[in-house]
């Protein structure tokens, strides 16, 4: 069972263990962006109020698993944009990293001001991973777009993908004692078989790794072994999606391209 929440819910240590005794085992953050001027921004102040990397760590330590979103295109955004997100995806071990660029969606603050300012292109599609934004950013979209898809590249690569997985489940439900191990349900055999066909039989690039992360958790770990097969398993649509991605975003760049438009504003 998951949850949607904030950041600040790593302040309130009393609630992710209540959280984890009635059954959660993840939670969604709105993380957006590492870059403080950006969030400031866009007004996320819970997510300045401490170092996300410390509050993602102590949220995992209470075993929960993060589910974090990323968005890239933010007025005002410097260069560099999506590395700094893999690098603080990395620095985090966060598995499950839903990235996307910014679009702007009807009934917002975001839309009323673009729309004023002129600067929209289309109405907003949400957060769709293969969609152009909707609007003229203030630096180039190429350039935007270039990074967006280097860093959702990066994210999905599959063997540092699986070694992000591992650092993550070692992390997950510690320091404060580990669940006890419970045998897994037939489903998850099911996934088990799977995953293990994919990464550790077909896949030449994973297949060493995958054998001994699992043994590394089964010894060191075993609670984390369920939630470690749970996010390889995401991480087979993201190997794939990754290429449909790349296409569709530079199939729309060329579209824009044809047409003589102003790609960025002052």
């Amino acid at each position: 069972m998951g949850n949607h929440s904030q950041v600040n819910l790593a302040e309130d240590e009393e609630l992710m263990e209540l959280m984890v005794e009635a059954g959660f085992d993840s939670v969604f953050l709105g993380i957006e962006t590492p870059d403080e001027e950006s969030l400031t921004l866009t007004q996320k102040f819970q997510n300045n109020r401490k170092p996300l990397v410390e509050s993602c760590r102590r949220i995992t330590q209470t075993g929960l698993r993060v589910l974090a979103g990323f968005i890239i295109g933010f007025d005002g955004e410097k260069p560099g944009a999506g590395e700094r997100i893999v690098r603080f995806v990395e620095e985090t071990g966060i598995p499950d990293a839903m990235f996307s660029m910014l679009q702007a969606l009807p009934g917002t603050a975001l839309w009323s001001r673009l729309e004023k300012e002129g600067r929209l292109r289309s109405e907003g599609t949400g957060m769709n991973q293969s969609t152009l934004m909707n609007f003229e950013p203030t630096r180039p979209v190429d350039q935007i777009a270039e990074e967006y898809l280097q860093a959702f590249w990066d994210l999905y690569e599959p063997a540092l993908f699986l070694k992000r997985c591992y650092r993550y489940a070692l992390e997950l439900g510690s320091p404060k004692g580990k669940r006890p191990f419970k045998l897994p349900k037939w489903p998850e055999v099911q996934g088990l078989v799977r995953v293990a066909w994919l990464q550790g039989i077909q896949r030449a690039e994973t297949r060493a790794l995958f054998w001994q992360q699992l043994w590394g958790l089964w010894r060191q770990n075993p609670a984390g072994l369920v939630p470690y097969l749970t996010v390889c398993a995401h991480g087979e649509h993201f190997f794939e999606f990754r290429q449909e991605v790349r296409q569709q975003i530079e199939s729309q760049l060329a579209q824009i391209r044809a047409v003589p438009q102003p790609l960025s504003v002052a």
